[in-house]
């Protein structure tokens, strides 16, 4: 079989709500490049969000940051951060809004007190809700005075949560000067990714494609969420999670099991890698 490029969301895709990858995935993804496929992670998080139980997975690569930076074989061969006055628009946008805000850099995941209070407030509400949450993943949130005053960091990526500002708000006011979807991870209230304009995970596969010379009619991705939609429409071959968005299985090529229910060996298996 022709090699194929394997993308793969990771909330919700390659882990569950616990931030860990299930046996028979991991298990599979070693299958598959043993085969002679290629497996890549292709996330919103930023590579400081990904922590070893995510980074443990035998993979080929990271497209990271919902496309705006390429990692192969440890070595970086993209990365385009936000310009310091995109990040200042987006500040001045966001912050008089009181919104919870959380900027990603490639190495610093960085927030506000008010970005600190609704993390704890999200962690408490998983508590009492028995809902499992990735705890490494907020124990590396750092916590800033005046978020305001990094706007110079090379930021790739901010996601922000409010109880009372809905995405459609914030698509309406910065969908021309930004990529707006929603959070690849769920939370109890408003919340979106926001990115420079035109970078998005399908472009970041497109780049990674061409960097291999190879064709994009050999490409499969995986996921689960609004922020893969342009996977999926980039790649020959989209596979919704059966735990999917219900608009991404409207468009995908084909519905696997849900993420703790085989669903990437499922998946896998109805192509052929494995």
């Amino acid at each position: 079989m022709k090699t194929k490029y394997v993308f793969l969301d990771i909330d919700g895709t390659l882990v569950g709500s616990d931030a860990s990858i299930p046996e028979s995935a991991a298990l599979s993804i070693r299958k598959a490049r043993k085969n002679g496929h290629k497996v890549f992670i292709c996330s919103g998080r930023s590579k400081c969000e990904m922590h070893d139980s995510i980074l443990e997975a035998e993979l080929d690569g990271i497209v990271g940051a919902s496309g705006a930076y390429i990692e192969l074989d440890g070595e970086v061969i993209y990365s385009r951060p936000m310009t310091p006055q995109m990040n200042k628009r987006l500040f001045d946008y966001l912050l008089p809004k009181k919104v919870a805000l959380y900027v990603e850099t490639t190495d610093e995941y960085i927030t506000n007190d008010v970005g600190y209070a609704y993390v704890n407030e999200y962690i408490n509400w998983c508590i009492d809700n028995n809902v499992s949450y990735d705890k490494a993943l907020f124990e590396m949130l750092k916590t800033v005075d005046n978020l305001e005053d990094y706007y110079e960091l090379p930021i790739n990526k901010m996601l922000y949560m409010s109880k009372d500002i809905p995405i459609e708000q914030v698509k309406d006011d910065l969908s021309d000067e930004f990529t707006v979807v929603g959070s690849g991870i769920d939370f109890p209230c408003h919340c979106g990714e926001l990115s420079e304009f035109g970078i998005n995970k399908g472009k970041g596969i497109e780049y990674l494609i061409d960097y291999f010379n190879a064709d994009m009619s050999d490409t499969i991705g995986i996921g689960d969420g609004e922020n893969d939609v342009e996977m999926l429409k980039a790649c020959a071959v989209g596979i919704a999670m059966g735990n999917a968005k219900q608009l991404l299985k409207d468009m995908a090529d084909y519905v696997t099991t849900d993420v703790d229910k085989d669903g990437l060996k499922n998946a896998f298996k109805h192509y052929g890698l494995i």
